[in-house]
This record gives structure tokens, sequence and C-alpha cells, in this order.
């Protein structure tokens, strides 16, 4: 009986998951409608036929709109009385087909009312899925947070120390202007009070402590356990990654942003910095140089520094990288380094290495992310003495390749994300004297290698993913 129960509210959920694909069937059946309507009643009476077939076509697919709308609110996961409203229009724009339908010599008129409807209903169904003011918000939404974040607004105060010379501190409301505006723009069309996916909002501070079906997405001062930073920097392609592949992003910067204020215990009042220990910091996550993107990328906790001494590089061997849709970009407008980003590059073949060779003295970040990626590759990165941030996320190399990783002295991040690594290949990063951070979620590695290498390396912050890890408020546990 249990197993009956199950399978049958597996159905209805596909059911209701039908319902935006079913929707759109009759509305484009009403305006075809509508437009035949509207003709000279010559041609309408030309096409009487086909204006009947479109009142059935419309009339039957708007039903089944109605019934897998009603199965897909049973979720909760919407606003109740939006819904109602939503609901209750679709469901009087099913009737008024009908009448139309039926009564021909009223037929016209009550095609034009039916559109009505259908027109109130489409706006009560796109708030349900986008939010309010989803019509005029189009070319503000489009707009990075990169470049929308407003600047920190600080309140100086003196304070006196022990030895009576002043400090200056700083009041910084990292929630009301970061991290609020970043929920309003990314995530409330899912997770607020008119759509509670999964049962989680993020549109009040008691909801965002709260959690959602699954739990809790928030382990104070702990943003490597806590499932709101986790989940945004998998892979674009990973089932758990949030947003879902096809919403709005989140840019490098903003994770760098939620990461800061969660490890800060994700405070809601204002806190307090001193001015010339804290501030640096505080400042480098809100001004980080905007790197071109495909999707969002795990964020190491510190800065990179500028290196004065590096050559420019040449632009011809830029332009040849670029002309094979490598990405190519500047750390910083005043610095020589370059970031290098394969995410466009398909068919990858080995001359590319070369190519890449010659500017061995300006990367500084790498990212190789789901590219045909071996161990010969990495045996070709020797010569780069500036890389700091190499991504080899869902590349195809192994322990061998770890081993010619240790000439990489500058190597700061290291990211193995969904690679065959096992704890051999940990035992040869124990040499990388500079590295501070190590994603090694979906490898091959133990609990008792990865204890190992952290013994080995104590100041390095390890990723390893050893805590539960499933999807998103969409199942329960």
């Amino acid at each position: 009986m249990e197993f009956l129960v199950t399978k049958t509210y597996e159905i209805e959920a596909i059911i209701g998951h039908l319902h935006p694909l079913i929707v759109h069937v009759p509305i484009g059946t009403f305006i075809f409608a509508f437009v035949i309507s509207i003709l000279p009643r010559a041609k309408r009476e030309a096409l009487g036929s086909a204006l009947e077939l479109a009142l059935i076509i419309g009339i039957l697919t708007s039903i089944s709109a109605c019934i897998a709308g009603y199965l897909l609110a049973q979720s909760g996961d919407y606003d109740s009385a939006l819904v109602l409203k939503h609901q209750w229009t679709g469901i009087a724009t099913a009737v008024l087909s009908i009448v139309a339908y039926l009564l021909k010599a009223y037929r016209r008129i009550l095609i034009w009312l039916t559109c009505i409807l259908m027109a109130i209903a489409g706006h009560f169904g796109g708030t349900l899925t986008h939010g309010e003011g989803y019509l005029f918000s189009g070319s503000t939404e489009q707009q990075s947070l990169t470049d929308s974040i407003p600047t920190i607004p600080l309140q100086k105060s003196e304070i006196t120390d022990s030895t009576n010379t002043l400090a200056e501190t700083e009041e910084v409301f990292l929630y009301r202007d970061q991290i609020k505006p970043i929920f309003q723009n990314k995530c409330y069309g899912c997770h607020s009070q008119i759509k509670r996916k999964g049962q989680l909002r993020l549109d009040t501070e008691a909801f965002i402590l709260q959690g959602g079906k699954n739990g809790k997405i928030i382990k104070t001062g702990n943003a490597g356990k806590s499932r709101l930073y986790t989940h945004l920097i998998l892979p674009l392609e990973d089932d758990l990654h949030m947003p879902p592949k096809g919403k709005k992003q989140l840019t490098a910067k903003e994770i760098n942003i939620i990461h800061e204020w969660i490890d800060k215990g994700n405070p809601f009042g204002s806190i307090t910095i001193n001015t010339k220990q804290d501030t640096t910091k505080a400042i480098s996550i809100i001004s980080e140089s905007t790197i071109q993107l495909s999707a969002p990328i795990p964020v190491a906790e510190h800065t990179i520094s500028v290196e004065k001494n590096i050559p420019a590089a040449d632009q011809s061997e830029i332009d040849l990288l670029e002309s094979k849709n490598v990405i190519v970009n500047k750390i910083k407008e005043e610095s020589n380094e370059l970031s290098i980003n394969f995410v466009n590059v398909k068919n990858l073949q080995p001359s590319i290495v070369d190519d890449l060779a010659k500017l061995n003295q300006q990367v500084v970040t790498l990212k190789l992310s789901n590219q045909p990626i071996t161990d010969e590759f990495i045996q070709k990165l020797t010569g780069f003495k500036q890389l700091r941030q190499l991504q080899l996320e869902n590349t195809k190399i192994t322990d061998a390749g770890l081993i010619d990783i240790n000439n990489l002295d500058a190597l700061q991040q290291l990211n193995l994300y969904g690679t065959n690594i096992t704890d051999k290949g940990l035992s040869y990063l124990i040499a990388c004297k500079n590295l501070k951070t190590i994603y090694l979620w979906k490898t091959k590695t133990t609990l008792l290698g990865i204890n190992q290498l952290k013994k080995a390396l104590p100041h390095v912050k390890i990723e390893s993913g050893n805590f539960e890890f499933y999807k998103l408020d969409t199942i329960k546990k």
C-alpha cells in the first residue's frame, strides 16, 4: 500500500511539473482565435472551421493545464493566496472558453473576454514563477551585482586603546547592504513569500536561519559546511548546483561575499572592524576584479597580489589564444598578470598547450574545467612560475599528474573536484608549501588521506565535502 501511495505521489508530481508546458498551448490557440475574431466578417466566416478547432484544442488543453496546475500547487512551494487567484482565473478562462464554443451568436465577444481573463491568469502565473514586478525588472536584473552592489556605508568612530593612541573603527552592515541585494536579485524568484521551493525562504532573517524542508542551510561561522555556500560553488552541470542551470547565476564576487558573511557568523546587524587591520580584507571582497565566467567557480579567501616585475605579454600570443576561443583577461588593469579560461574551447587540440606556454610568465589563474586534460598536459605547466590558481575539476588527471604540480611554487588554490585523485596523489601535494585552498569533492580520496594531508599542511583549507551532501531542499533526508 505504501508503495502505491508513493508511486501515486510521484505520478502526480510529474503531471504537476508539466503545467508550465501545457499552459502555453491554450495561450497560443486562444490568441489564434482572437486574431480570427477581429478579422472582417467574410474572412471570419471563411475561417469558421479553423476557429472552432482552435476553441476545441484550447478548451481541452486549458482543462488539462488546470488539473496539472492544481497538482503542482499541492507541493506547498507557492504563496497560497496568489495560487488561489491564479487557479480560479485559470478555471474561469477554461469555463468561458466552453461558453464561447457553445454560444455561437456571442462567440466573438466571449473570445475577447476569454483572452482578457487568460491574460490576468497569466500575470498571476508569471508572478508565481518570476516574482513580483517581473514585467518591469528585466533591465535591472540583467545587471551583474558586480556593478550594482552599493558600497558599504561606514560609520566611523574613535576609541582609545591602552596606550592612549587612537584607532579608527568602522561599523559595517554586511547583510543589509551586500547579502540582501544578492538574495533579492538571484534567489527570491524561488525562495521568498511568493514561491517557497523546498519550503525555503531567503527573504527574512528568521526564515534564513530556519532553513528549508531538509533543515538548516547555514552552519554559523563555517561557510565550508553551509549548504547556502557549498551548493553555489559546485560546477554548473551538477544537480546540486544552485541556482539551477538556466537561472541567473551568481558572480564570483557575490559568492565571495556570502562566504565572508557566513564565516563572520552570518550577522544581520552591524559588525565593527578595525580600519587598519580588517578593512583591507573587506574591501578586497567587494572590489575584486571581474573575470569573465560562464558559471560560478570556487573562490579562494585570499586576494591574488599584484606582481610588479612581470613583463607584459606579447599581444600576438594573446590574440592567437583568443582566436581558439580561449578567454584571456588581465587580473587588474594596471597589472600584467593574466587569467586564462578554457570554458569556451571545444575539441581541445594538443597544440594549444604550446601556445599557452608562451605566456607562462604572465598566467596567474588557469581554468581548465571540464576539458579532456591529462597528466601529460600538467607536465607542460611546470614552467608557469606565477601560476597561483589552477582549476582542474572534472578533468582526466590522475595521481601521476600531481607529481608535476609540485613544481608550481606559487600555487595557492587547486581545484580537483570530480577527478580520479586518490590518497596517493594527496601525498604529492605535501611539497606545495604555498597552497592555501584545495577542493577535493567527488574524488577517490579517503578521510584518512585527507587527515594526513591536513596534518602535513595545517595552514591549508581543504574542502572535501565530508559532510552530508544532498540536493538543496528538494528531497527529504
